[in-house]
């Protein structure tokens, strides 16, 4: 009896072996090679073959990108018969390599399967134009400035910039001129024609000697020793990281004050004579003020200050030197000095200095 109950249960995990639904694909990948964007959007099919012996359906297929859209039917798909997934793909405003997903849901064993598509779009030159619009020789860029914005001292800070390859040869682009407190990889170091590419760099705050605003550039180049180069200015705000102070250690802070929120000097000649005016620095805080930095980016006008470390209660002037004959062509002075301060209620200062040019 017992030989009998093990006999008929293998014949019957043997039937319900032989009547599962399978699916097999006969492709997963597609590779669109180069093609103009121009072209519109692109269709490439694959192919599920239903190896069982039971009708399978697909359920539902579902692209990663808005630009992919696959098309499909929900109809059964008998033992032996074979269905179609399309995929399309959409290149308008993407120039470059692509790669792209569609997760397809079955009714069957597997129940999941994932398709591929990928290319490299070239770029029609209206799409260049808006998408990279600093041209150098065959090489493109998205801009000539990378903005950091504020970078707290021991801390790093990662931007990139984007670069595309719009000649039908390939590109190794270098870079050089490379700020000591930088760091900067090109991926990929070479690049296929269509291609794009991005400039990764990373910025140490601890290895800045500065203060406040702090500008720089480094030189691209379209491949290494080429005269087709640009100059990217880079830019960022170094401050103080006031984050792990306590409540007790903020209430024995510095505090910086100023007599003046701006120098107004009326009227002046863009023949005369330098004018020198000075404002006054007070620290009313409990704590030596130490003043970071304090600086002008008007070339008019220049600012020095004799003590950078103010003593609670104590007061130090700033002079203020403005040169007329630098603002020739110019009808007004409206410059900032700005002064970086270990006070971390406010670590920047902002004086200005004002006139009607006649």
């Amino acid at each position: 009896m017992r030989i009998k109950i093990a006999s008929l249960l293998l014949l019957g995990a043997t039937a319900f072996t032989t009547a599962s639904a399978q699916g097999v694909w006969l492709e997963q990948k597609h590779d669109f090679g180069a093609f103009d964007e121009s072209l519109g959007t692109v269709y490439c099919d694959f192919h599920l073959v239903n190896t069982g012996n039971e009708p399978i359906a697909i359920i539902n297929a579902r692209a990663n990108c808005g630009c992919t859209r696959p098309e499909y039917s929900r109809a059964p798909i008998a033992p032996g018969d074979t269905a179609t997934v399309r995929v399309g793909f959409d290149p308008t405003g993407r120039p470059g390599r692509f790669m792209k997903y569609v997760n397809v849901d079955l009714d069957s064993k597997p129940s999941r399967a994932s398709l591929t598509i990928q290319g490299t779009v070239i770029g029609t030159s209206n799409t260049l134009k808006s998408r990279f619009p600093v041209t150098v020789g065959p090489m493109k860029l998205r801009a000539k400035i990378i903005p950091y914005g504020e970078v707290l001292k021991g801390h790093t800070s990662g931007q990139f910039l984007e670069g595309y390859n719009a000649s039908a040869d390939t590109l190794r682009p270098s870079v050089t001129g490379v700020p000591d407190y930088m760091k900067v990889l090109v991926e990929p170091a070479t690049v296929p024609p269509g291609d794009r590419f991005v400039i990764s760099t990373i910025l140490n705050s601890d290895k800045v000697d500065g203060w406040g605003v702090v500008t720089d550039s480094m030189t691209v180049a379209a491949a290494p020793g080429s005269s087709e180069r640009i100059t990217v200015e880079t830019v960022a705000i170094i401050s103080e990281d006031f984050s792990g102070l306590s409540a007790e250690e903020r209430g024995k802070a510095p505090v910086i004050d100023t007599d003046v929120t701006a120098l107004d000097l009326e009227r002046i000649s863009p023949t005369g004579p330098e004018i020198r005016r000075s404002f006054t620095i007070t620290n009313k805080g409990k704590s030596p003020l130490i003043i970071r930095r304090i600086s002008c980016p008007d070339k008019a006008v220049s600012v020095s200050l004799k003590n950078t470390e103010i003593k609670p209660g104590k007061s130090v002037k700033a002079e203020v030197t403005v040169n007329p004959s630098l603002l020739a062509g110019s009808k007004l002075l409206n410059a900032r000095i700005n002064i970086v301060a270990n006070d971390p209620d406010h670590p920047s200062t902002m004086i200005r200095v004002v006139a009607e040019v006649k």
